[in-house]
């Protein structure tokens, strides 16, 4: 059984209306990103899960379907179920609060106030940003996955490989965190950056 698997709108029982083709999740794609990111070859994932590793090649470049039962050895190995892989679900039905002592404080320069937390049963990790006038990320940082700021006050200036991209209250970057970035306040009132990346940096 393929993991998708969708009915031709010519083959809907007469008595049904022809059914909406639904998307197809790429999966190869989503399994190749988690693999590099994990610092992982095909031979090694291949060995780790029990499946052939010119298989595992056809299905990362999109030329073979995989079944759900493969494909949840694959997740296995990349740390995931095969819902939560493709993003439907976070292993869990019942609400997860975090509490303010769960958050991690972490300095990042004067005048920054910086707080973490990661997102239970997911590589995702959540992050508030204060900053006094004039003040800055005392570093330039680098790792995996793709960063996404919302500057809910003020304005921020983010440096992507060097290049300052201007943000004001009610505006939202995303980039590819492996591009060394940093962020700052040219201004002379206070701002306030709301984040999250989707590979956990200060777990």
């Amino acid at each position: 059984m393929t993991l998708v698997e969708t009915a031709r709108a010519d083959e809907a029982p007469a008595d049904e209306a022809p059914l909406t083709r639904a998307a197809t999740p790429r999966v190869g794609e989503v399994i190749r990103r988690l693999r590099k990111q994990r610092g992982l070859s095909l031979r090694d994932v291949a060995e780790r899960s029990g499946i052939s590793q010119s298989f595992l090649g056809a299905v990362e470049r999109g030329q073979s379907d995989i079944s759900v039962g493969r494909l949840s050895q694959v997740a296995h190995v990349l740390g995931h179920d095969v819902a939560s892989l493709l993003g439907y679900s976070l292993r869990r039905a019942t609400p997860v609060v975090i509490r303010p002592e769960d958050h991690r404080r972490v300095s990042r320069g004067d005048g920054v106030s910086f707080s973490t937390f990661a997102i239970p049963e997911s590589h995702l990790e959540f992050m508030v940003a204060s900053f006094a006038p004039h003040s800055h990320f005392d570093d330039v940082v680098t790792h995996a996955g793709i960063d996404v700021m919302y500057v809910s006050e003020g304005s921020l200036v983010l440096a992507v490989d060097g290049v300052d991209h201007s943000l004001d209250a009610s505006e939202c970057a995303v980039w590819p965190s492996s591009h060394a970035h940093t962020v700052r306040n040219d201004g002379d009132v206070p701002a306030v950056a709301l984040g999250f990346t989707t590979e956990a940096v200060y777990r």
